[in-house]
């Protein structure tokens, strides 16, 4: 039949309409499509791409990568799949290091723990958190938990322990370790930790472990981290409670194992053992069946359960039992699973050994895990490696410091969901004194954390102190005809970045420049140098000629010694000027530590004479630094002595240009009679010039030597 043309135009707009209406409902369908979600991270160090897959670039901000640690919240707004068809998520959260500013993303699927369960309040367990005397910033955590296990109980352990104190005390060199190949932040700098000349890190128990720093070991101590489904279990109370341990819950434990329904003595259950054996060790029986899953597995085969082992080394093990791998270690040729065995053999009432029935094993071990430990206090895995029982930090199981958190994740998959969900599992979790409002965050940074100088030179001067790579603030005073100086230095690491060297130009006064030395890692050292240019001084021209020669005491003054400009004028052709101090009309004072004899001499005017610098020995002096004995002679064109001046610097007792602990010990001797400072030396040690020297001086050199207060010259 024909269609006539209105027809066709008719049903042509119809379609025109339903495919613009398809389009319609479907981009509104698609932005309907995903309902957002809240999600919690996982992973210790997360990093956030630009799109799902990790064939794209990280998401960066300010110019560094973007990374989330555990335990921080994010919103799921999307998902997508990657090449490999593995899901990610389109995630928005407000980052940390960003000043909250919110970000946008992809992150693999894994990392995120998707908070399905939302938390109706609940009166009753606010209540109870409340007088558990939890902290608020504990709770939110908390409620979660609740909301999705309610049978749960929370436990909060107020100890009486400042926060800041047990990170110091934990933080303690060889207390707390980290694996070689963890990234720099996770690694002590501390004193003994860290080789600065070599860049690398000192060892213990081994070759592979290094020292952890302070602020991994606070992101591994702050209980608040782990309050999830998972790390919690490290908080698993593990000491016996009759109330809370049922042997149908055991029963439900090891369902699924060699160990389920199985009769092993006198009609006995491994079930009903296993409570035999908190009953007898105080340890949960909880605890003890996940503890047998995780050390022989669950098919029953190895050679600790079997009864019967041949090893390699041709020995035979027969009714021989080791349910816990206690004393399982690798060790003189022999596997873990025979020094198990050997020392499961041995001897020792207490823990029911030998071990030659499995009740043994496992009652005799339980016994041996609760005396050791949970039964003095330390019951749960935080608190055997985080030791706060009788002696703190003096009986930890490990030193891993990441080793709570490990243990949690084999412990949390030791129990099925349906445990999970209807035990009464308790956690006692850990609170402090004068805790930070803010979890403590898990260190990121990488890279060399080396930012020390090898060399800070100022050509044609000596910095004051003598430049040391750990000293970060040195002066130095020059001329008013000095209006430039010219700063060169170098880093031990290559890696290292320097700012604030080159030429820099003064002003008169004091001018604070700042060379900067940046590691690979980001952090930064500043070295600072207070340079002080001195204002012209016209009333020290050296054309100028006195007309008189001043003059010159003949003996020893009686009363304190006075310092005195020196004359500027010797009779005939030759003069000179100086602006440093005579003393007693012999001594040269005002010489500040590290100066040169180069240094020295800039500081005289000489006309038709000539300076040279001798050391106590008498040997001329053409290098190295001034110390107090050294001899400053002039002489005419002619090689004529026209003056000599002794050198003294306050401080330098020992007269070796410096001040130190040795100088100390020469006034001390002083004070004791054992051998009295003369001359330069005793004026150098007299500080506080006093005529004499006393305690007095003495603390005066130790204070410039910890950097409180310089001496003056």
């Amino acid at each position: 039949m024909a269609i006539s043309k209105k027809r066709k135009m008719l049903i042509a707009s119809l379609a025109l309409m339903m495919s613009m209406l398809g389009v319609l409902i479907f981009q509104y369908s698609k932005t309907l499509a995903y309902n957002e979600k809240s999600g919690t991270v996982n992973a210790d160090v997360l990093n956030v791409r630009t799109g799902a897959g990790t064939n794209n670039g990280k998401l960066s901000y300010n110019g560094r990568n973007v990374q989330l640690v555990n335990a921080e919240k994010v919103t799921i707004i999307d998902e997508a799949k990657a090449s490999d068809g593995a899901v990610w998520y389109k995630i928005k959260f407000n980052y940390s290091k960003g000043n909250g500013v919110e970000l946008t993303g992809y992150v693999h699927s894994a990392y995120i723990d998707v908070d399905n369960v939302i938390y109706t309040p609940d009166a009753d367990f606010e209540s109870y958190l409340t007088k558990q005397g939890f902290p608020e910033s504990y709770k939110v955590k908390l409620r979660q938990l609740h909301a999705k296990y309610p049978n749960w109980i929370f436990v909060a352990d107020n100890l009486s322990y400042d926060w800041n104190d047990v990170v110091k005390n934990e933080s303690v060199l060889g207390r707390s370790l980290v694996h070689t190949s963890s990234i720099s932040s996770w690694k002590s700098l501390a004193r003994g930790a860290y080789n600065w000349e070599t860049g690398k890190w000192a060892t213990f128990d081994g070759s592979s472990w290094v020292a952890a720093s302070e602020e991994l070991v606070a992101y591994c101590m702050d209980p608040r981290n782990f309050l999830d489904e998972t790390y919690i279990f490290q908080f698993e109370m593990l000491s016996y409670n009759s109330s809370i341990h049922k042997k149908s819950n055991v029963d439900t434990l090891l369902s699924g194992t060699f160990m389920s329904g199985t009769e092993i003595q006198s009609g006995k259950l491994y079930s009903t053992i296993f409570m035999e054996a908190g009953q007898k060790s105080g340890v949960s029986p909880y605890h003890l069946a996940a503890r047998v899953k995780q050390e022989v597995g669950t098919a029953g085969t190895t050679g600790g359960v079997t009864g019967y082992y041949a090893p390699s080394t041709g020995n035979v093990y027969r009714n021989v039992y080791n349910f816990y791998n206690i004393g399982a270690y690798t060790a003189n040729g022999r596997g873990a699973v025979e020094n198990g065995l050997i020392w499961a053999s041995k001897t020792d009432s207490t823990t029911l050994r030998p071990w030659n029935t499995k009740y043994n094993a496992i009652v005799g071990g339980a016994i041996y895990i609760g005396k050791g430990y949970i039964n003095i206090g330390q019951d749960t895995v935080y608190y055997e490696k985080f030791d706060f029982a009788g002696t703190p930090y003096t009986h930890q199981y490990m030193t891993n410091i990441l080793a709570p958190k490990s243990e949690s994740v084999s412990m949390s998959k030791a129990y099925s969901s349906s445990m999970k969900n209807s035990v009464s599992l308790v956690f006692k979790i850990p609170v402090f004194k004068n805790m930070p409002a803010n979890t403590c965050s898990c260190p990121t940074g990488d890279g060399s954390p080396n930012n020390i100088l090898d060399k800070l030179i100022i050509d044609g001067y000596t910095l004051t102190p003598t430049f040391d790579k750990f000293t970060q603030n040195y002066d130095l005073i020059v001329a008013n005809n000095v209006d430039s100086i010219k700063i060169s230095a170098s880093a031990i690491d290559s890696q290292a970045s320097i700012s604030g060297t080159g030429k820099i130009a003064l002003k008169v006064g004091n001018n604070t420049i700042k060379v900067v030395v940046t590691a690979k890692n980001g952090n930064n050292r500043t070295y600072t140098l207070n340079v002080v240019r001195k204002a012209a001084d016209n009333n020290n021209n050296p054309t100028t000629k006195p007309t008189t020669k001043p003059t010159q005491p003949t003996t020893q003054p009686t009363t304190k010694p006075q310092e005195t400009t020196q004359p500027t004028t010797i009779p005939q052709t030759a003069n000179y000027t100086t602006s440093y101090k005579i003393l007693n009309n012999d001594y040269l004072t005002g010489i500040e530590v590290g100066t040169t004899a180069a240094g020295l001499s800039q500081r005289f005017t000489l006309s038709n004479c000539k300076l040279t610098v001798y050391k106590s020995d008498g040997k001329t002096k053409n290098d190295g630094i001034i110390g107090t004995g050294n001899r400053v002679i002039i002489a005419d064109n002619s090689g004529k002595k026209l003056r000599e001046f002794i050198c003294v610097i306050y401080g330098d007792a020992n007269g070796d240009g410096k001040i130190s602990i040795l100088d100390m010990t020469r006034q001390k001797r002083d004070i004791l009679g054992i051998s009295k400072l003369s001359g330069a030396a005793l004026i150098a040690g007299d500080v506080n010039k006093n005529n004499g020297i006393d305690i007095r001086d003495m603390t005066q050199i130790k204070r410039d030597i910890l950097g409180i207060k310089k001496i003056s010259q």
